[in-house]
């Protein structure tokens, strides 16, 4: 049995999206407990300073650089993940280089080093307050899986199982899993269901895998606030996957969009100056209102009813 048959087109899923747009502030994104390894941080930037202290007198009581080089080496060997949110972790940035960077190259790292000792005030205070201020300034660099989280909460509560193997994704009618790197690969899903999932990058992984009955729903979700420059291309990529065509007239695409900007891309007034955003709307209203368009652009409200009817 074709579940597809009690499910409605894909322009009526995104009038529903358009009809209720995200709330600004989304739970499911929040990231707002402290850090619970905040001691470890405490520690490892207490050595960071004494080392950048140590080394500043060593050099100004002119001390050979055979003894200097040792201390140099050991903030080297130091620098790690913690370290990233000293006052010297922030500073990397300000020389136009990452941690990554400098943690490849001891010379790069020892002029940076200088660099800071010559342009900054050293002290030894460690307070916790501003080490968790930056860590949650750096709180939207670990929100990647969020949005998959988000909805396979949602579709749990309609009954959806989470599996982690296909021997669970056989035996389920209604269930969901990840894009993985050893199971559910770009290369299996395509034998698995006879598809070419012929993305841009060939080896791109979308997000998840949405099965309900013989129906199969393969998704890439994005959560943006914010437009600019990598905004942009996370929307061209989510455009390129709505085109996406396969034989099978059991598989669908999701392209999935929550967070304000796609209030701002799929609702209301565009300035004249934001031809990329305007651009953007037309390709997916164009897709949208072709009558033999079968893949879809949701936002939370949108992905909610079409799963409901899908029940």
């Amino acid at each position: 049995m074709f579940i597809i048959k009690i499910m409605k087109n894909n322009l009526h899923y995104f009038k529903i999206s358009q009809e209720n747009l995200e709330s600004q502030l989304d739970l499911n994104y929040f990231l707002i407990e402290k850090e619970p390894n905040i001691k470890e941080y405490i520690k490892s930037i207490k050595n960071t300073k004494e080392i950048l202290i140590t080394i500043k007198k060593l050099n100004e009581s002119k001390e050979s650089d055979k003894i200097i080089k040792k201390y140099y080496e050991k903030l080297f060997n130091d620098f790690n993940d913690y370290s990233n949110c000293s006052e010297f972790g922030c500073f990397v940035n300000a020389c136009d280089t990452t941690r990554d960077l400098i943690k490849e190259d001891f010379e790069v790292f020892e002029k940076v080093t200088n660099f800071f000792i010559k342009k900054r005030i050293l002290d030894d205070k460690a307070p916790e307050n501003w080490i968790q201020a930056i860590i949650d300034t750096n709180a939207s660099r670990k929100k990647g899986k969020l949005g998959e989280n988000k909805l396979i909460k949602i579709l749990e509560k309609m009954g959806y199982k989470l599996v982690k193997d296909w021997n669970n994704f056989d035996q389920n009618t209604k269930c969901v899993t990840s894009f993985s790197k050893d199971l559910f690969t770009v290369k299996e899903i395509r034998r698995k269901f006879g598809i070419k999932l012929k993305t841009t990058n060939q080896d791109k992984m979308l997000d998840l895998i949405i099965k309900n009955g013989n129906s199969v729903f393969i998704l890439e979700a994005k959560h943006l606030n914010t437009g600019g420059g990598e905004q942009n291309k996370q929307i061209d990529e989510l455009i390129k996957i709505l085109k996406l065509k396969e034989e099978k007239d059991n598989i669908f695409y999701i392209s999935f969009l929550d967070g304000t900007y796609s209030n701002k891309l799929i609702t209301g007034k565009i300035s004249k100056r934001s031809k990329k955003l305007s651009k953007q709307r037309k390709q997916i209203e164009n897709y949208i209102k072709n009558k033999k368009s079968r893949n879809f652009w949701l936002n939370t409200a949108g992905f909610v009813s079409l799963f409901k009817d899908l029940k």
